[in-house]
């Protein structure tokens, strides 16, 4: 047995089967240099062009160019304080020394500037601090640098894409849409009708037993999909889901008790599930 089962049969009121999404975007592409990218518009415009559906982009920069309008409206919730900063860099960069493609990126993503409007006092704070430094550095003492840093040669990744132009999206990275489902194909019944596996991973799941360090990272999550909702998941997890909670209410009560004691202490999401249970037992 993987131990990532553990999370297949114990998502509880989480309504969860497998492993949730990280809680932030990868940090993977962090370290990526930045001012070195913006201040090459060779390396810049086609990623311009790519998210303006104006120029070819690889399958994967299409694919997380596809989450633009998500990570917009989530007001970059899930980014990692690097990706913040990164992306008042290119945002600044963007209003100071591209305007028009930065009109043209808010019109395709923003048309209503029902999102943009909100980043509007931080948008001019970035503007008047480039402004500032502008004022202050002499231009001709970075003529060099620039031009080395046009002749180093960089392989960028596609990814690199969502990295460099974020613009008013606030993210970097891809955010999954659903749970994983390489685990949909699980024998369930095979699991629940043996309590010899069964009771080990419920006691991982309550902490009174040894995990391995996949099951705790999945158990780490419950909360985070309990309060989701369930929104990520497929359909095979949510009726998988359904059959262990039910499984557990009606022949394991003392541990699902403790169960939801554990992980809803204030019944402040059980509640929303009481019909579906019922059911359930019923």
């Amino acid at each position: 047995m993987k131990s990532v089962i553990i999370f297949c049969l114990f998502a509880l009121a989480a309504v969860a089967v497998a492993r949730p999404n990280e809680s932030r975007y990868t940090d993977r592409y962090d370290n990526i240099n930045l001012t070195e990218i913006l201040n090459n518009r060779r390396l810049l415009l086609p990623y311009l062009k790519c998210i303006l559906d104006e120029g070819k982009c690889t399958p994967d920069g299409k694919e997380l160019k596809s989450h633009i309008r998500e990570a917009l409206e989530e007001d970059c919730a899930k980014c990692t304080t690097a990706q913040r900063d990164g992306t008042r860099q290119v945002m600044g960069h963007l209003i100071n020394y591209e305007q028009d493609y930065w009109n043209q990126l808010k019109a395709k993503y923003d048309p209503q500037n029902k999102y943009s409007t909100k980043h509007e006092a931080e948008l001019r704070k970035i503007q008047i601090q480039q402004s500032k430094l502008q004022a202050v550095v002499d231009r001709s003492a970075l003529d060099p640098w620039l031009n080395n840093s046009q002749t180093i040669r960089i392989k960028m990744k596609s990814a690199i894409v969502f990295v460099v132009l974020s613009v008013a999206v606030m993210a970097f990275a891809r955010p999954e849409e659903h749970y994983t489902d390489r685990y949909d194909n699980l024998d369930l019944d095979e699991i629940l009708s043996n309590r010899r596996l069964l009771v080990p991973y419920v006691k991982c799941v309550l902490d009174q037993g040894k995990c391995a360090p996949d099951a705790k990272e999945l158990k780490d999550h419950i909360k985070e999909a309990l309060e989701n909702e369930c929104a990520k998941c497929t359909e095979t997890q949510k009726n998988g889901t359904r059959k262990v909670i039910g499984h557990l209410i009606n022949n394991e009560d003392a541990y699902w008790k403790e169960l939801t004691a554990k992980y809803d202490p204030e019944n402040k999401f059980t509640a929303k599930y009481e019909k579906e249970l019922r059911e359930i037992k019923a």
